[in-house]
């Protein structure tokens, strides 16, 4: 329980600090993170990012080591969930779209919010719960069993509820936030391997999942996508995208298939209008680590 404690320590001096103390420490995290990360994931960022963006190599640099600095904001802020309010939230967020989520909860059949390692992710359920609405977001489980408590105490703060993406209790928990006509928070964006879908993603071959639009298909719940971007001055800019459904037809495959390409178009265009925004490090095609791990010359 050390590194709970040593969490709880490190947000109460957050949040008692002013605004330029914070981004020191920001900046001094992010630069720690941006060391501590092997040079085969270094590597590969830049690989896919001139694969995926067409962008010269330092250029790819510039945008991985943003990528990964980016860390050291985002764990500040989310040490700081204790001082959000309703109040002093909405002074430092502008929403982009803000009308489709009020028309897809409006239609009471629940609403799946779809988004990915993009910006501050915690930050943008805290956001939807904030704003009043109810919603059910799905995490993994850290490893840390101390650290799993503290992220999932400060994620209940705001006002979410948690369920874990694995486990005998995670599905019943999803069906039925839908079923109660609430909101679930997902992330897409990651390969799941044999419980996902084949699609393209930058025209790469991958797996995306499909829990999505399965639960769309089923109960007929608008798929929202939703991303948020980081600006100046500890703002921030959440853009949602119209709603996304399901069709149910005889053809199930078919069904799941063109709203999981469609979502991951968007998830396309809002890496490429702000790229350091993704999470690059991570090995997203499965095979960075056989391509770049022990490559001579990495750095």
């Amino acid at each position: 329980m050390l590194g709970y404690w040593g969490m709880k320590a490190l947000s109460w001096v957050l949040c008692h600090s002013p605004k330029f103390i914070r981004k020191i420490f920001a900046s001094f995290l992010g630069s720690v993170a941006w060391v501590a990360t092997p040079a085969w994931r270094k590597t590969m960022a830049v690989e896919n990012i001139k694969e995926c963006l067409g962008v010269p190599e330092e250029r790819a640099r510039e945008i991985a080591e943003a990528s990964v600095r980016r860390f050291g904001r985002m764990l500040v802020e989310v040490l700081r969930f204790p001082t959000l309010t309703p109040e002093n939230f909405r002074k430092n967020v502008n929403i982009e779209g803000a009308e489709y989520l009020e028309a897809a909860f409006k239609q009471d059949k629940g609403v799946i919010l779809c988004t990915g390692h993009y910006g501050n992710w915690e930050l943008l359920g805290a956001s939807v719960a904030l704003l009043g609405y109810p919603i059910l977001s799905i995490a993994r489980k850290q490893n840390n069993s101390a650290m799993d408590d503290f992220i999932n105490e400060y994620r209940e703060l705001t006002g979410q509820k948690i369920t874990y993406n694995r486990g005998e209790n995670s599905m019943l928990a999803i069906n039925r936030i839908i079923k109660d006509k609430k909101i679930l928070g997902v992330l897409y964006d990651q390969d799941t391997g044999k419980d996902g879908i084949d699609v393209l993603f930058f025209g790469k071959p991958s797996t995306a999942p499909t829990g999505a639009a399965l639960l769309s298909r089923i109960h007929g719940a608008p798929m929202l996508p939703i991303f948020i971007h980081n600006e100046e001055d500890e703002r921030f800019t959440i853009r949602i995208h119209p709603p996304l459904y399901t069709k149910k037809t005889t053809d199930r495959l078919q069904d799941l298939r063109k709203p999981t390409e469609e979502l991951m178009l968007i998830a396309e265009h809002e890496i490429i209008s702000d790229p350091s925004m993704w999470f690059w490090v991570h090995d997203r095609w499965k095979d960075g680590k056989k391509k770049y791990k022990g490559k001579k010359g990495e750095n």
